[in-house]
């Protein structure tokens, strides 16, 4: 054999084997964790700092560059994640060429039309001049980099990244020093305080993404980024008309129409259920509102569904009571529509007040205001799912369950006793679905094994990595046990989940309930009205169709009608159309519906492997 070829095999081997010896990386819950000592240190000392800042970059690069070593990662939205962190710190360090080198290789694994072109565009225009031109005074780079921006979006089709450069543009206007140093002073510096040696790696990644924020972003806002974003926007808007292909697709039932009811279960934050009309809201003629068990089901006032608070125990409140937690909610309502308003270019005296009110905001009342912002959201939630999931069909019977989400920036620790306590409640819903006769469920919510472990770090909980590791595995195991248990033992309800916010695999994410196998269980990804994929969507081969998640108008608690954006707003549209479904014929199984459903949807003319949901053929396929 000839010696090139000999020494050619044997390199491949030694390749391969280099690659077997490589731990494998299936999920995201097996992803190295590496916390770091900051102790004596505050998060602005690192961002004042040069020499810490560097030594801090240097040491998560090592640990980086360790994990690429040691492990088999092909999740590629996990990739990207390691190439944009190592562009970041080699910015950081000065080694501009590398960081270039490292944007490139993340932006070759977007999977995303839009992300092929917006993945650290802004990084990539600034680097780009910074090599370009070494020797410019500040005003002068200013120029060049502005024009060089200009030039690089210009070669962007507008069509493609709309959602994208709405929000970056809206952002402008609220990107303040006050606003970033109240971030670091109010999320980032407690956890540092509390976890002192053990501060999780995601902090250290914000402390260095603020002191990138504070070089090349804070800067250029007023005289770069703003005009040049605001100028590609006025010239290209006008010429893109976003066309709804819901509204031909869309199934609106009337009154006189036979249907049978269908009861809908709104596993969420809670339902303002007096908004709805009262042949869209289920009553459980057993119980009167007298602050008693009528029924001697356990439940207190559950006329029209149940509730759990945060830490699960049973409460008669249907609604969150946010009045005791912020007598100013409904300020909140409207700077929240504001936040909305400026992601979506829209011009309104909220998006006005909220930028007014935000240049105002002293560092130490930032915190509370996103805290706030955090609760309002949560408390609009489920009646905005709740107004999708009935639309159109005057049959559809809402049953409200509540569960309580945190809005702390650092949440409540988890503990054994609380996860008991949220599996045991997890089984109860399910068994009060049951008994009411619940066919269709929505769940538009998430957890992860990473999100107890990052709670237990932001915490200062665990004496290492490997004991925080194994706690949070127990916690979210218990949680996991349950919920896969009452949702199995209930196999003619069907549940949709929202497949996640993330812009990651559904299978490698492992969230739940998105990430649990069953027969009985739809996971959703969004799109937007034109059908295509939304920047934010968890996608993967486990999504099973998709419908509109963006912008998509219904009510929040009181009776306005608001926009709202999310996989949360996509997979109430698939339990609408279930509803109906069921609404036609009764008598047809969970599989018979899920068929009706993925085999009416559509393959997406961006992207064929996708499935857009399409109500009239799905409701035109029951025999």
């Amino acid at each position: 054999m000839n010696k090139l070829i000999i020494v050619l095999l044997a390199l491949l081997a030694f390749q391969a084997g280099i690659a077997q010896n490589k731990i494998k990386i299936e999920s995201a819950d097996d992803l190295p964790k590496h916390y770091y000592d900051l102790q004596g240190n505050t998060a602005m000392d690192y961002i004042n700092n040069r020499d810490l800042l560097l030594e801090l970059a240097a040491t998560l690069e090592n640990d980086l560059n360790d994990d690429l070593e040691k492990y088999a990662i092909e999740d590629k939205a996990t990739m990207r994640g390691y190439h944009s962190n190592f562009s970041m710190i080699y910015f950081i360090q000065d080694d501009l060429k590398s960081a270039l080198e490292e944007i490139e290789k993340g932006r070759k694994l977007t999977e995303k039309e839009a992300d092929k072109y917006m993945y650290n565009f802004t990084l990539d225009e600034f680097i780009k001049t910074r090599l370009e031109y070494p020797d410019l005074q500040e005003n002068e780079f200013k120029e060049a980099f502005k024009a060089n921006l200009k030039s690089g979006l210009e070669t962007i089709p507008f069509d493609v990244v709309q959602e994208d450069i709405e929000a970056m543009t809206g952002s402008f206007d609220i990107a303040k020093p006050n606003l970033l140093q109240g971030m670091i002073e109010g999320q980032m510096q407690p956890v540092i305080d509390k976890a002192g040696k053990q501060v999780p790696k995601f902090i250290v990644l914000q402390v260095l993404d603020a002191a990138l924020t504070y070089d090349m972003f804070l800067p250029y806002i007023d005289e770069v980024y703003k005009p040049v974003f605001q100028a590609y926007y006025d010239k290209h808007h006008v010429d893109v008309v976003m066309v709804d292909i819901w509204k031909e697709r869309d199934v609106s039932f009337n009154n006189d129409l036979d249907l049978d009811p269908v009861v809908i279960g709104i596993w969420d934050s809670g339902v303002d259920e007096a908004i709805f009309p009262e042949n869209n809201r289920w009553v459980n003629n057993a119980e009167k509102p007298d602050g008693k068990d009528n029924d001697n089901n356990g439940y207190i006032d559950d006329i029209h569904g149940i509730a759990y608070d945060l830490h699960s125990n049973k409460v008669p409140e249907l609604l969150f009571p946010i009045e005791k937690e912020n007598s100013n909610y409904a300020q909140y309502e409207k700077y929240l529509k504001g936040l909305m308003d400026l992601q979506a270019m829209i011009k309104s005296e909220e998006a006005d007040e909220l930028k007014k009110y935000i240049a105002g905001l002293s560092p130490e009342e930032v915190n509370p205001f996103i805290e706030n912002l955090n609760m309002y959201g949560n408390f609009s939630h489920g009646t905005h799912i709740a107004g999708i999931a009935v639309k159109g069909n005057p049959e559809a019977k809402l049953l409200a369950a509540r569960i309580t989400f945190d809005y702390k920036n650092i949440p409540e620790p988890p503990t054994v006793e609380l996860s008991e306590r949220s599996a045991l409640a997890s089984k109860n819903i399910v068994q009060y679905f049951k008994d009411h006769n619940v066919k269709v469920v929505n769940m538009s919510w998430g957890i992860s094994q990473n999100y107890y472990e990052n709670i237990l770090a932001m915490n200062g909980i665990g004496e290492n990595k490997e004991e925080r590791k194994a706690l949070a595995k127990k916690l979210f195991g218990i949680v996991k046990e349950a919920l896969y248990n009452a949702m199995k033992g209930a196999p003619d309800i069907l549940f949709v989940v929202s497949a996640g916010n993330s812009n990651d695999d559904v299978e490698f994410a492992q969230r739940i309930p998105s990430g649990l196998q069953l027969p009985n269980l739809m996971r959703i990804g969004a799109v937007d009205i034109e059908g295509k994929e939304t920047g934010f969507t968890t996608m993967g081969k486990g999504v099973d169709v998709y419908s509109n998640g963006y912008e998509v108008e219904s009510y929040i608690p009181g009776g306005e009608l608001r926009k709202y954006s999310g996989t949360s707003m996509a997979a109430p549209q698939v339990v609408n159309l279930a509803a109906k479904i069921w609404a036609v014929n009764p008598d047809l199984s969970v599989d018979e519906v899920k068929d009706l459903i993925v085999k009416g949807a559509t393959p997406s003319e961006e992207n064929k492997e996708i499935l857009l949901i399409h109500p009239q053929r799905s409701l035109n396929l029951i025999q």
